[in-house]
């Protein structure tokens, strides 16, 4: 039996070279901004390392060994963790702020470094032409490659917090509804993170300048995230409480029927018996306060609406379906552009 070697025909040979431009091309964008990976792993490395390491720390001394000390200020082992639980609690509250400048240092990033400053320094044709790839290629692919590495930080972001924040769930606002906490503590933050993306992509090739573009980028996923603070109450139908109207007790309280401790209040009114709501804020002025303004309008009962923290998880998933389809937009206006603007 005898075996016959082939070569690799001529109709082969373009096969081939396709398949070398493509795989030539994430690495070229690999190579061009491996210290922009560098440093952001690093980054979320330390915000690891801060977090657990304090959360471990704090975990190192046993409820039972803190109860045996009391009150008593002399006790090593009271004073050792509160010191670490101090550690632990401030650490944990600046997380939650650190967590909503993440999408805007991306944007910046994308905006600037990854866009707008290969064309502000006219570098963009010769990596076109040394990847053998035509402009929307390129952009494709380091859209590609950033949204593979954002999501992927992203994620492991939001595990870190959820975890350093199981034990102070619901105490002082961690892992409720402070902005910070609420966007660490699901998918939400996910999302944001590829917006601060989209828009910083969108504005570096809208405007094509380094700096201008950062200012833009970072503008428009500001707004976003504000506007989303704001809008998240009317993503999803609030609970209702209606109690009675009383002079001798006037406001309702969190605990009263379903109004949960730990829920967020979307509105408050007084209710009058022809169904005329009444803004509290605007009743504060008056001789009497709030009980004499009530009387004096008629108010029969309370109403107000709120979400308890059952709501929070629905809430994400319809803002992060929202805020996706805002960065698809902001995508595909950055691909509009760059086609109008290139041969």
């Amino acid at each position: 039996m005898t075996t016959t070697l082939t070569s690799a025909g001529p109709a082969d040979a373009p096969e081939s070279a396709a398949r070398a431009r493509r795989s030539a091309l994430p690495r070229a964008v690999l190579r061009l901004h491996r210290k922009a990976l560098v440093v952001g792993a690093g980054l979320v490395g330390l915000f690891t390392l801060l977090l657990l390491g304090s959360l471990l720390w704090r975990s190192l001394y046993s409820p039972a060994e803190i109860a045996t000390c009391g009150t008593s200020n002399g006790c090593p082992g009271l004073n050792a963790y509160e010191t670490a639980h101090t550690v632990y609690w401030s650490l944990l509250n600046q997380s939650q702020n650190v967590l909503l400048l993440v999408p805007l240092v991306i944007a910046a990033y994308a905006a600037g470094p990854l866009t707008a400053r290969e064309r502000e320094l006219g570098t963009h044709h010769f990596l076109w032409t040394q990847s053998a790839a035509s402009p929307v290629r390129w952009l494709r692919s380091t859209l590609a490659l950033s949204s593979v590495a954002v999501a992927v930080g992203a994620v492991f972001l939001v595990m870190v917090f959820r975890t350093a924040v199981a034990p102070m769930q619901g105490v002082w606002g961690f892992g409720g509804w402070e902005p910070g906490g609420y966007a660490g503590s699901g998918p939400v933050l996910v999302a944001y993170c590829l917006l601060g993306l989209a828009v910083g992509v969108c504005a570096g090739t809208l405007v094509g300048r380094a700096l201008p573009a950062i200012f833009a980028g970072v503008a428009g996923t500001g707004v976003l995230l504000v506007a989303g603070t704001f809008g998240r109450p009317w993503l999803w139908p609030a609970s209702t409480l209606v109690a009675p109207f009383a002079r001798d007790r006037p406001w309702p309280s969190p605990g009263d029927g379903a109004w949960t401790k730990g829920a967020d209040v979307r509105g408050q009114w007084l209710v009058t018996g022809d169904g005329a709501r009444i803004d509290p804020m605007s009743c504060t002025t008056p001789p009497g306060g709030i009980e004499a303004c009530g009387v004096r309008a008629g108010a029969e009962t309370w109403l107000v609406e709120f979400h308890p923290l059952s709501h929070r998880l629905p809430i994400q998933l319809v803002e992060t379906g929202l805020v996706l389809l805002l960065a698809a937009l902001a995508v595909g206006a950055a691909f509009l552009v760059l086609r109008r603007r290139t041969p």
